[in-house]
């Protein structure tokens, strides 16, 4: 069957499929669950495997795991989720009761990115199916045995007019956003995010960009910088940084640097031996486009001022780049023109925190904002005086693990917010409804407006306003 009749049969079917008991959600959710703690795991495991060398252990924790997190606790908080919720109703609507009432959307698309393509594809889809809406998913194109694993998946437990894998490159990509959807759900580039968003714009489709940036992190003068050096390089080089929340780059005060330097060493060693790329734990760059680009950004920086710290080389054969870490080469060098995505870490130094406040505030919003301080102060003041999606404190990484937190950007980093209640909330239209019970206000207060009534309406805004 085309995409095309795919979708025709999902948007017949979003009505009805609205109709249905909670229940029903409840119970598809629960064989996906079933699902992913079964054998479909460890089909997952080896399609991630052949796409992207990435290891056993890192597929089951970093996307298996929090995919079924999301699963556990929309099931347990969905009936009270769908409740409808009275809200105060102001004396001067007398005789009146008012409630909010969520509903479906109807039929939405999801777009997932390569980096994490079973959590970014399965998560967002726990949410649609939880508001009750039919759903097409798009996964990268870059990681085709993830994707038809998923597909099979899907396929398994929902019918093609309630949920879909679409597969393909940007041919699809292009043919799904020239059709109408009630709602899109993009994780992925600005870049990309620009056009899925115009190309909504033309049928007035909602929209929810899960977008990236260049997340820095502030570790002042009173951090424990050992510790922050290694809960960065953890953050930074997991995934070998193709990570949207991944540290970008690093501003760390002055007294401060030696033993930051010693954390990171002493992490990227542990973690990876002397020899990274030879490293099953330490996975490849996706594809020889973005180690390409990677390369040449090394390359640029290369030659610029600037201490490598640990790193530098790379192997397009093995298709892997070494952590690599450069203290102090030029704010506005090579590697700070555009979101890293990759195993390059620059570090600057700084002796006031005024001054990388001061930087951050000339870029894009990002998407996270990483602290490291025990000064309360400075941590206020920080988060007071820059914009992002989220901050994380004395930590890197985690906050994505919270799925009773909302996820997302602002500005250039996204738009909406995904992760438990927030995501479901996403995909679903939240209604008003107003209840007359009594005798309307306008019965009492409506033309001829009489001197009595302008004297009592007077009296009105004098004494309730």
């Amino acid at each position: 069957m085309s995409l095309d009749s795919i979708i025709a049969k999902q948007r017949a079917h979003a009505p009805v499929l609205a109709q249905k008991p909670l229940q029903y959600r409840l119970q598809k959710l629960a064989e996906l669950r079933k699902a992913l703690k079964g054998p479909w795991q460890e089909k997952l495991v080896a399609a991630m495997k052949a796409d992207f060398s990435k290891g056993d252990v890192d597929v089951r924790l970093t996307e298996i795991l929090p995919t079924l997190d999301n699963i556990k606790i929309v099931s347990k908080n969905l009936k009270n989720w769908t409740k409808p919720k009275k809200v105060k109703t102001p004396i001067i609507l007398f005789g009146s009761t008012s409630y909010t009432q969520v509903q479906p959307k109807g039929n939405v698309l999801i777009i997932s990115p390569w980096n994490y393509p079973i959590f970014l594809t399965l998560h967002p889809l726990t949410n649609a199916i939880a508001a009750g809406n039919t759903v097409i998913m798009k996964p990268s194109e870059h990681t085709p045995h993830t994707s038809a694993v998923m597909a099979e998946l899907v396929a398994s437990i929902f019918d093609e007019e309630e949920a879909y894998v679409a597969q393909g490159g940007v041919e699809v990509a292009k043919e799904l956003l020239d059709t109408r959807f009630d709602h899109i759900f993009f994780t992925g580039s600005t870049a990309v995010g620009k056009i899925v968003m115009a190309a909504a714009s033309k049928n007035l489709t909602s929209v929810t960009l899960e977008l990236g940036g260049k997340s820095p992190t502030i570790i002042d003068n009173s951090a424990n910088a050992y510790a922050a050096g290694q809960r960065v390089a953890w953050a930074k080089f997991t995934n070998a940084g193709q990570i949207c929340i991944a540290p970008d780059h690093v501003y760390v005060h002055e007294a401060k640097l030696e033993d930051f330097k010693k954390g990171v060493i002493e992490t990227i060693t542990s973690f990876y031996g002397d020899q990274p790329m030879d490293s099953n734990d330490f996975v490849q760059i996706v594809n020889e486009g973005h180690w390409n680009r990677l390369r040449s950004i090394m390359d640029d920086a290369a030659k610029e001022p600037g201490e490598v710290l640990i790193g530098g080389a790379a192997s397009k054969e093995k298709r892997k780049i070494e952590p690599t870490v450069v203290i102090d080469p030029p704010r506005d060098g090579a590697m700070m023109r555009e979101e890293i995505f990759g195993p390059l870490l620059p570090v600057f130094t700084f002796s006031d925190l005024a001054e990388p406040l001061q930087e951050i505030a000339t870029r894009e919003h990002p998407l996270v904002v990483y602290i490291y301080s025990k000064n309360k102060r400075n941590i206020r003041r920080i988060q007071n005086e820059t914009r992002a999606g989220s901050t994380a404190v004395n930590m890197s990484l985690m906050q994505i693990a919270n799925n009773y937190l909302p996820f997302g950007g602002v500005g250039h980093s996204g738009i909406g917010k995904t992760n438990g209640e927030a995501g479901f909330l996403e995909f679903s239209n939240t209604r008003a409804a107003y209840y007359q019970w009594g005798v309307p206000v306008n019965k009492v207060l409506s033309a001829p407006y009489t001197p009595g009534k302008k004297k009592l309406v007077e009296r009105m805004i004098e004494r309730m306003f």
